[in-house]
């Protein structure tokens, strides 16, 4: 499943070659209406992760520092809605914790998630544009247990939910976007998020 999302990912990244001499002029579509623009967004940053983590008969909070990174194929809406796939990657988090009577028990996770969000903009602005965001989807998500002599590996596909928000730059058919984002995925006895991400978009 991993090497299907990274693949799809890979030709999603490739799509703005398909554009044809768009860069400078951007060209809505109507549709029922409404003035539909599709873009292509790559994001990055920084998460803290928070993985309550049962082991040994032991409950644990487990911290986790990560990075990340996001690809996402989506249509902006009348400059009013955005909807978007996303796809995103995160290097793995790890932290060793005393579960009980065994103690320096090291608990990591490497996570791939698939999201489809919708942004809404908040009020109307020239420069700098507010936006609230609200997003589902799945993680592919393997969490790992191990200490000297013992390690064990669980892979599973769990929901994933986030809510965003943000302010949006826009520069002709770019766009520059900062935003904090609250994940949740229910994995363990649940898997807390926080991510600071700063991102581009180009519109074709």
């Amino acid at each position: 499943m991993k090497k299907i999302i990274a693949g799809s990912m890979a030709v999603l990244l490739a799509t703005p070659a398909f554009a044809g001499g768009q860069m400078y002029k951007q060209e809505t579509t109507n549709f029922m209406g409404w003035d539909i623009l599709p873009y292509i967004a790559l994001r990055g940053g920084a998460t803290y992760g928070n993985l309550n983590y049962s082991f040994n008969d032991t409950k644990e909070s487990v911290s986790q520092n990560m990075y990340q990174m996001r690809a996402a194929l989506g249509l902006t809406m009348y400059e009013t809605a955005r909807f978007e796939i996303e796809g995103s990657f995160f290097t793995k988090g790890k932290e060793r914790k005393d579960f009980g009577a065994l103690e320096n028990v090291e608990i990591s996770n490497e996570n791939i998630e698939l999201m489809a969000n919708a942004y809404m903009n908040i009020g109307h602005f020239k420069y700098i544009q507010p936006f609230a965001g609200l997003g589902a989807g799945m993680a592919f998500i393997d969490t790992k247990e191990s200490y000297p002599g013992y390690s064990h590996s669980n892979e599973h596909t769990k929901f994933s939910g986030m809510v965003a928000l943000g302010l949006d730059m826009p520069f002709g058919c770019y766009s520059v976007d900062v935003a904090a984002r609250y994940n949740y995925i229910d994995v363990a006895s649940g898997m807390h998020n926080f991510s600071a991400d700063v991102g581009i978009r180009y519109m074709f």
